[in-house]
């Protein structure tokens, strides 16, 4: 359980990313696409659907996170109830 929800963190932090990458370069013309080269770059921006990609991906990590962040809370609070007795 703890290397998924290290595995999301990961996962959130990539999509955050291309997503981010996206709106800075088409809203504000700075961010990563900016800054990678054109090989790297070109494949982001000739597919803009990945940006709805990255966003969908974003928010079913993000849920899937608080699942296994409740999960993980339920089960050190289970085990701190039997360490007490």
């Amino acid at each position: 359980m703890k290397i998924l929800n290290v595995a999301l963190s990961g996962v959130i932090a990539l999509s955050a990313i291309v997503f981010l990458a996206y709106l800075g370069f088409y809203y504000f013309d700075f961010g990563l696409f900016t800054t990678l080269p054109e090989s790297i770059a070109g494949f982001f921006l000739r597919n803009d659907f990945l940006q709805y990609v990255a966003l969908g991906v974003l928010g079913v990590a993000v849920a899937a996170k608080v699942r296994v962040s409740r999960a993980l809370a339920r089960a050190r609070a289970a085990e701190e109830r039997v360490e007490v007795r």
